[in-house]
């Protein structure tokens, strides 16, 4: 997992963020040897779950999904990618509830 000085502080003040919204750190994925791959949260609610990958400061990936369904691209209700800040800004402005439309 690959991370830089600039932008750390304001992406470790989101993580904490999601945790304070009831997101929980996963066990780390880690390689062969060991090397920190991903840091993974989660935080389902009601029918949906929200996940939150992160690989690096700027490789982080976000989704809403259905708790019946696997995280697929086609199973998404919402997802994101892109830097640690702009994907966790992204998270925690989600609405809490999944809004859907009848027709």
């Amino acid at each position: 997992m690959t991370s830089s000085a600039e932008g750390h502080d304001d992406s470790c003040a989101r993580l904490h963020a999601l945790v304070d919204r009831g997101f929980r750190l996963m066990p780390p994925v880690r390689d062969s040897d060991g090397e920190l791959m991903a840091l993974i949260y989660v935080r389902p609610h009601g029918a949906i779950v929200d996940v939150v990958e992160l690989r690096g400061e700027d490789d982080v990936r976000a989704a809403r999904v259905s708790r019946d369904h696997h995280l697929r691209d086609d199973d998404a209700y919402w997802r994101t990618a892109g830097s640690a800040c702009d994907v966790l800004d992204q998270v925690l402005a989600l609405p809490e509830q999944l809004i859907t439309v009848q027709a």
